[in-house]
């Protein structure tokens, strides 16, 4: 029997099957790890391209008839997933290696169990002598929790990033939030990953931003949402509103912000 916990690795689509495919075989041509599962959620793609999905090499496919949104698509992945631990990636993440990454992850994780999460990605993170993870078989690890004396850092666990977790921070920390912007459902998981005290987060500097590539930075949903192109078209405006008349502006923001969320929870929009 492999000795090695099994890692599931959840690719999250939607309507990008030329980034998916790359995304798929870029990561299995540059990781090297004996026990793997594939799962692959697709948030309502047209079904000539799911049926392109299942030509693909992995285990388990979530096929959704209707697009549901960022969070509503990640959790149902994730239900699917049996692994002790799971590589989430994005389909516009392409894996470049070097092939022993995940194993060393895993490694790691297996004799820190106070260690949640793993990010391979993400916004640039101190490296402090005294966060240090001390490990002889894998590269330097560094916890991202980090204190200095001015002020705290916490982790920015981005849902659309590469990055390795426990299965039991994932069942720990609940469903990601449905119904929203993408970037409310990411903030929502992250301020929750803050709030906690059982799981850390860690990083190795020497595949931080390096194993994994963005490659559909021009076809993000984000760039493309209506409401994004909204809110850059009104910011000159909305910048010179907040410093005249700072009290309409806040009150203005606020009647956006509820009325954008209802639109969302009613389903006229789709994150």
């Amino acid at each position: 029997m492999n000795q090695d916990p099994l890692v599931s690795v959840l690719f999250i689509t939607y309507r990008r099957m030329h980034l998916l495919k790359r995304a798929v075989f870029s990561f299995l041509r540059n990781t090297d790890y004996p026990n793997l599962e594939l799962v692959l959620t697709d948030d309502g793609s047209p079904k000539s391209m799911q049926a392109e999905m299942r030509k693909l090499p992995i285990q388990k496919l979530v096929a959704s008839k209707t697009n549901r949104g960022m969070g509503a698509n990640t959790n149902a992945g994730l239900k699917q997933c049996a692994g002790k631990y799971i590589l989430q990636i994005q389909d516009d993440w392409e894996c470049q290696g070097p092939p022993r990454y995940l194993e060393q992850a895993v490694c790691l994780m297996e004799t820190h169990p106070d260690i949640g999460l793993i990010q391979f990605c993400g916004d640039t993170h101190g490296v402090y002598p005294e966060f240090k993870i001390c490990d002889l078989e894998a590269p330097d690890c560094y916890l991202i929790c980090t204190e200095s004396s001015s002020s705290r850092l916490t982790p920015m666990v981005y849902s659309d990033r590469p990055h390795l977790k426990r299965k039991q921070l994932s069942d720990y920390l609940g469903e990601y939030r449905e119904r929203c912007r993408i970037g409310e459902c990411e903030r929502d998981y992250n301020e929750r990953f803050a709030r906690q005290s059982r799981f850390r987060g860690a990083f190795f500097p020497c595949y931080y931003n390096t194993v994994f590539n963005n490659t559909g930075e021009s076809e993000s949903f984000r760039t493309s949402n209506w409401t994004l192109r909204l809110e850059n078209a009104l910011a000159p405006v909305a910048r010179r509103c907040k410093r005249r008349t700072p009290e309409l502006f806040s009150h203005a923001k606020g009647i956006y912000q509820k009325s954008v969320d209802l639109l969302y929870q009613v389903r006229i929009l789709r994150s």
